[in-house]
C-alpha cells in the first residue's frame, strides 16, 4: 500500500506545496517528504494530521489506496473550488444567501 504516494497525490490536486502541507499538518518538510516518498510510514497522530489538513479521513485515505472510488469528496476538487468553498464558509448566513443566489442566477443558461 503506497500511502506516501496518494498523499502527495492529493497534496498536489490541492495546489498544496510539501511546506504549505507540513505546516498545516503540523511536522516538518522534510517528515512528510519521507512520508510521500514511502521511506517512513506515518505515526498515527501524524497521519491523522496529515488528513484533516487534506480535508479527508483517515479511512478514506486507505479506500483510495485499495482503488475504491469514493464520492465526490476532498479529491475531486480543483484549488480554486475549494477557495469558494472556504470564503463560502467565513461569510455571515446573510452573505452566504446573497452568494448562493449570486451562483445560481450565473449559472442560467440562455
Amino acid at each position: 500500500m503506497d500511502i506516501g504516494s496518494i498523499i502527495e497525490r492529493l497534496r498536489k490536486q490541492k495546489g498544496l506545496s510539501q511546506d504549505e502541507l507540513a505546516d498545516k499538518a503540523g511536522t516538518t518538510k522534510s517528515n512528510l517528504s519521507r512520508i510521500e516518498k514511502d521511506n517512513q510510514w506515518p505515526r498515527p497522530d501524524t497521519l491523522e494530521a496529515i488528513t484533516a489538513a487534506l480535508d479527508i479521513k483517515v479511512y478514506q485515505l486507505f479506500a483510495i489506496a485499495e482503488g475504491e472510488r469514493l464520492p465526490v469528496g476532498a479529491t475531486e476538487f480543483k484549488k480554486e473550488e475549494w477557495e469558494l468553498i472556504g470564503s463560502y464558509r467565513a461569510m455571515e448566513e446573510e452573505q452566504q444567501s446573497a452568494y448562493l443566489a449570486l451562483a445560481k442566477a450565473m449559472n442560467k443558461k440562455p
